[in-house]
């Protein structure tokens, strides 16, 4: 009896132990891949792995991943606490190298939350802290802190929703062109969904009134790697119909940063995220309607996502599921090297290699691609068929994520797209 009671009680310890290191096993395996998820601005990924696997996930790694997600799906307060949380805590998990991902996860959703002061503390607190570890991320934060600095005795913007239905139209870009008004005066703006800041030219900032920052911070072209100095501008008082936006701050550039010689046309100005993703749900129909509305339609699905200050998109792609940018101000779509390398000897065999020309703010360039005849995607519920999409061989710059930029090619395809910051969609009918 005494043995038979031993060997019980040897399997259920060899058993424990198994379970023990199948447990550390697991929790190595989701970390990596979460890990490179994050490095990578997959949340669609990680969020999904969440729900599959964090019970493995060690309690502090379980709400750094969580606070990340969070910031993603546009629930800043959440992410801000969780972020906060950890980085008040001693936790040896999280290592120099965590602490200035949430460090930095904090400053954009203050920023996001029009708290400037507290982004601008954060901002500091990183350079002061954590220089050494930074690399070639240190040019760019110090510079975003130059515009939190800017912007620190700033009020919060505050755009309150009704519901209105507006008239836009094609630009000579054929971009969404909405009107916004000022002081009687009623302007003509681009609707861009990928634009981190609202953009104006210095002419057009004085037609908006705006009032001008004493600050000056460095802007590029992704595109061209173009460098230029921009300035911050305050709007007091906007209206999109009757949807009044307070305290909008817009970057203002020379007329000529944004001017397109071969079209002898300027872009005057862009909506961009800040006041965008505050509009809770929009609606774009062909027709010429933009309805804006403060009553959501809840959502089957959720298919974007914020990485910082530009919108990303989930799309189906034959059997896989991949993250693109999303971008009402790109009159068209296109693929990146990213998809280029993971889909090489696809795109080489199907493709027809060109030279194209790439426009944007600061410039055009020339590049290599190939030519997709025809590519099939599915976005939401929604098929959509697309021709001639251009795959770019290389990244446009440095540290490029994410697989392609889904522009007008697709809205056009469609009578209504809907646009939903509350649950995190869009759908096209």
């Amino acid at each position: 009896m005494r043995s038979i009671t031993f060997l019980v009680l040897l399997a259920l310890m060899i058993s424990c132990s198994q379970k023990k290191s199948e447990s550390a096993s697991d929790h190595s395996l989701v970390e990596t891949r979460m890990a490179k998820w994050l490095k990578d601005g997959e949340y669609f990924r990680i969020g999904s792995e969440l729900e599959r696997s964090a019970h493995v996930l060690p309690k502090a790694k379980l709400k750094f991943y969580q606070a990340f997600v969070e910031g993603a799906f546009n629930h800043r307060a959440i992410a801000i606490s969780l972020a906060d949380s950890l980085l008040k805590g001693t936790d040896p998990m999280l290592t120099d190298s965590a602490r200035v991902e949430l460090l930095l996860l904090l400053r954009d959703n203050y920023f996001k939350s029009f708290q400037y002061r507290e982004a601008a503390a954060t901002g500091r607190t990183i350079v002061t802290n954590y220089k050494s570890i930074l690399g070639d991320r240190l040019h760019d934060i110090e510079n975003d802190l130059i515009i939190h600095d800017g912007l620190k005795d700033v009020a919060a913007q505050v755009v309150t929703v009704k519901e209105v239905n507006l008239k836009w139209k094609p630009n000579k870009l054929g971009l969404i062109e909405i009107p916004i008004k000022t002081r009687g005066e009623t302007l003509a703006i681009i609707f861009d969904t990928r634009a981190h800041l609202s953009t104006v030219t210095e002419s057009f900032a004085r037609k908006l009134h705006l009032r001008i920052l004493d600050t000056s911070f460095e802007e590029s072209s992704g595109i061209t790697g173009i460098k230029f100095q921009a300035r911050l501008g305050v709007a007091d008082t906007l209206f999109l119909g009757d949807v009044m936006i307070q305290n909008a701050i817009f970057q203002v550039l020379p007329d000529e940063q944004l001017h397109f010689p071969s079209l002898n046309f300027t872009l005057d100005g862009i909506l961009g995220f800040p006041v965008i993703t505050q509009l809770k749900e929009v609606h774009i129909f062909q027709n010429g309607d933009f309805v804006i509305s403060p009553t959501t339609e809840p959502g089957k699905f959720k298919n974007l996502a914020f990485d910082r200050s530009t919108t990303a998109m989930s799309v189906v792609n034959d059997a896989d599921t991949l993250t693109f940018h999303f971008d009402t101000g790109a009159t068209g779509t296109e693929f990146y090297g990213n998809y280029f390398n993971q889909f090489k000897e696809k795109t080489m065999s199907n493709g027809k290699l060109e030279i194209v020309e790439s426009g944007g703010v600061g410039g055009t360039i020339k590049t290599e691609v190939y030519i997709l005849p025809v590519v099939n995607l599915r976005i939401g519920e929604t098929k959509i068929e697309l021709k001639d999409i251009a795959v770019r061989t290389k990244p446009s710059f440095k540290g490029q994520k994410y697989n392609g930029n889904i522009g007008q090619d697709v809205i056009k395809q469609f009578d209504e797209m809907v646009l939903n910051f509350e649950d995190m969609y869009v759908s096209f009918r």
